[in-house]
């Protein structure tokens, strides 16, 4: 548990606590008491999903409503008991200062639980940079490609050779995992990962790019024969054997974009370009 997060718990115990005065005093005044409780309850829940901001600026509106309903009674010396709000003056000031302190706790809360969860992100983001190869596969993962495919570009500029970025995406992942198990679709990627090794050069260089999905760095290639690895690919991939010994046909959607040396291309682009070939490309 981070320090935000036992704050916030700290706070949401005070939180608690403290709502139960202005509701102890409120229920003593009957229905009307209990309609005081559900608006100060509102209020509270206006805090922690919108922040402090929205629940002050509400908080002060209902109160100023309600203030200035009280002080026409007490001017117009009217019988507060008679009338259709039963609070007296001091009453009613507990009652707001109790609405101010707790939404206040409230957005407060609601800070500490949006940077505890940024901070988890964050940590989340710094292993991942960190652990930068695919267990399952073998192969690096996304960050590693984003900067792979900068390091290849600069490289294919300085030699003047252009290089394939190709994506493959294993059709009906998702559903080959709900149907076989997380043991059956670890066993797939673990067997197709080492397909791909057999069938690509040395140097070409393989990644995870996605659940479903690898990617493919092909240095000093150009997209004049990638049918022909698209046909290698195939002919290695498309049959697969469980773990039960069943032998089952697997389809994927293959794309590619060629790198021309000095090129003005970002990763994103790339990506794009693959995917749009890959929705016509099946192997």
């Amino acid at each position: 548990m981070t320090r935000h997060q036992k704050t916030a718990s700290f706070l949401t115990i005070v939180l608690l606590i403290l709502l139960q005065l202005p509701m102890y005093m409120l229920y003593q005044k009957g229905s009307q008491g209990i309609l005081l409780v559900v608006f100060l309850i509102l209020l509270i829940g206006v805090s922690l999903y919108y922040g402090a901001v929205l629940g002050l600026l509400l908080s002060l509106i209902y109160l100023f409503i309600i203030g200035t309903f009280i002080f026409y009674l007490q001017l117009t010396q009217q019988d507060v008991l008679s009338s259709p709000l039963d609070l007296q003056l001091n009453e009613f000031f507990i009652y707001g200062i109790a609405i101010l302190i707790l939404v206040l706790i409230a957005g407060r809360i609601r800070e500490l639980v949006i940077e505890s969860a940024n901070q988890i992100n964050m940590l989340k983001g710094n292993v991942e940079k960190y652990v930068a190869t695919d267990t399952t596969s073998g192969f690096d993962n996304r960050v590693r490609l984003e900067k792979a495919i900068v390091e290849e570009a600069k490289r294919s500029d300085r030699s003047d050779k252009p290089f394939v970025f190709l994506i493959i995406e294993i059709q009906n992942f998702k559903k080959f995992k709900k149907l076989y198990g997380e043991k059956e679709a670890q066993y797939l990627v673990s067997q197709l990962a080492e397909r791909i090794n057999g069938v690509m050069r040395m140097t070409d260089r393989k990644y995870r790019f996605d659940e479903d999905n690898f990617a493919l760095i092909l240095p000093e290639t150009s997209g004049t024969y990638i049918h022909i690895i698209y046909e290698k690919l195939s002919e290695k991939l498309k049959e697969h054997q469980l773990l039960s010994g069943n032998l089952i046909t697997l389809s994927f959607k293959v794309g590619h974009y060629t790198y021309n040396p000095r090129t003005e291309v970002s990763f994103d682009e790339m990506v794009e370009v693959a995917k749009s070939e890959s929705l016509i490309n099946e192997i």
